[in-house]
């Protein structure tokens, strides 16, 4: 008896799995950002308040959940989680590695761990609901959920950030000096 090989349904290409969302996403955030940013020019004040209004609040949106929207879109489309903390890579570490110590990206970070491990746990939730035998409450996203939630948290309790600001300055400081450098000295 020949065994016939299973046939995996092809993957969708890079292009699909993640240029899509995040493009869309991507898209998303700079039309809310101009629409924000160049509504003062419009004469009439209440149609300027509506579109900074509706506007802004997109933006915020886009940026605080958008990891809600694009993981499980990259989920079920066949990405990895591997694969999307490689697309985050773009530059080296050193290049960034002190503009991402400051602390609102930081918290923006432990915000998109937390939506990350929300998101896992909802995936997982969906594929059981279809049948699949998945373990929903795995270690990894309750964990991510829980850790980048209590960072979150915290990093706002602790002088609602003001404190974390503090910080980064000194560490500014200690590995730039007190200033840039530019300037002439008389």
């Amino acid at each position: 008896m020949v065994r016939q090989a299973s046939i995996a349904p092809e993957r969708p290409g890079f292009g699909k799995r993640f240029v899509r969302p995040v493009l869309l996403l991507f898209l998303v955030m700079v039309s809310s950002w101009l629409v924000y940013n160049l509504s003062w020019r419009l004469e009439n004040v209440g149609l300027h308040r509506v579109l900074a209004s509706l506007s802004g609040t997109l933006l915020f949106l886009s940026v605080a959940f958008g990891t809600l929207a694009v993981y499980p879109w990259v989920y079920f489309k066949g990405g990895s989680w591997k694969e999307c903390v490689r697309l985050c890579i773009s530059f080296s570490f050193f290049e960034c590695a002190y503009y991402y110590a400051n602390p609102l990206n930081v918290w923006l970070a432990f915000g998109v761990i937390a939506e990350m491990g929300l998101a896992e746990l909802l995936c997982r939730q969906r594929l059981r609901k279809g049948g699949d035998p998945v373990r929903v409450l795995h270690p990894l996203p309750v964990a991510a959920l829980s850790i980048g939630l209590s960072l979150v948290v915290f990093l706002y309790l602790w002088g609602q950030g003001e404190n974390a600001y503090a910080l980064f300055l000194e560490g500014y400081r200690a590995f730039f000096g007190p200033g840039t450098g530019v300037g002439v000295t008389l």
